[in-house]
């Protein structure tokens, strides 16, 4: 005769206990392997920081254009030709900073700001009132190199959250937030579908594009042609929004193909 048991008594029969306590350890080592398996096979995020409430003290002197950003001399490099670090500036929340440094533009300064930064970009969120003017102002020259006209594959995002405020920055999932910093002044970047290129985007006069010039375009595939320049370790990509066009998707393939400086 089967084993037969009732919910309502004090103990199931062996056989039946045997068997459900099989299965729950079954069941819990393969709830366990899932999810395993789904931790390992997720992208991971891409190394980037943002030291929020650690507060640093920097020098340098600041450039207003194309975009706002600190030149800071690399120690035992001072005098040499672009030996310097450039540090894009950004207000806080979803703001350039503009308004910050529009005073200060060629002058040597202090300034407190928490460092953002990625492989490829260091960015300094400014602390609203801390820029001071130092006495004696360096003379730091940027030398721009034009490397010629290329072509890639990529997505367009916005800087701050790119570099590591937010993580991965990127994507569709990222289009609204994207859209919005672009609005408030965040330099825009360019990142090649590999992520190995990143161009800051300007327009045809070397300037900073319209706030909403790429709006259509934010996190979504796209070619560029452009010019590329270089200064100090940035590279400015030239571009015309009325030129852009989405790209297929059978296109990203193609990124591995883009050329550089042809």
């Amino acid at each position: 005769m089967n084993d037969f048991y009732v919910g309502y008594l004090p103990k199931a029969p062996t056989a039946v206990a045997v068997f459900v306590r099989k299965a729950v350890v079954a069941l819990g080592l393969l709830g366990v392997t899932m999810a395993l398996v789904l931790v390992v096979g997720q992208m991971p995020f891409a190394s980037s920081s943002f030291e929020y409430g650690k507060l640093r003290s920097l020098e340098g002197v600041v450039v207003t254009q194309p975009f706002p950003a600190l030149l800071v001399a690399r120690p035992g490099e001072t005098g040499k030709q672009d030996k310097y670090s450039r540090y894009l500036l950004v207000a806080p929340g979803k703001h350039g900073a503009d308004d910050l440094v529009a005073t200060f533009d060629g002058k040597q300064v202090r300034l407190q700001g928490q460092l953002i930064y990625r492989e490829g970009g260091t960015m300094v969120e400014i602390t609203p009132g801390s820029i001071a003017v130092i006495d004696t102002t360096p003379a730091v020259q940027a030398t721009t190199r034009d490397l010629g006209t290329v072509t890639v594959i990529g997505e367009i995002v916005d800087s701050k959250c790119y570099l590591g405020v937010m993580n991965p920055g990127q994507g569709k999932v990222h289009r609204d937030c994207a859209a919005r910093c672009l609005s408030g002044g965040i330099p825009p970047i360019f990142v090649s579908t590999d992520g190995h290129e990143q161009f800051l985007l300007v327009g045809l006069d070397g300037r900073a594009l319209g706030r909403d010039a790429l709006r259509e375009f934010i996190a979504e595939p796209i070619q560029i042609q452009g010019e590329l320049l270089e200064t100090g370790s940035t590279q400015l990509l030239k571009v015309d929004p009325r030129a852009l066009r989405h790209t297929p998707d059978g296109l990203r393939a193609a990124s591995r193909d883009s050329t550089f400086g042809q």
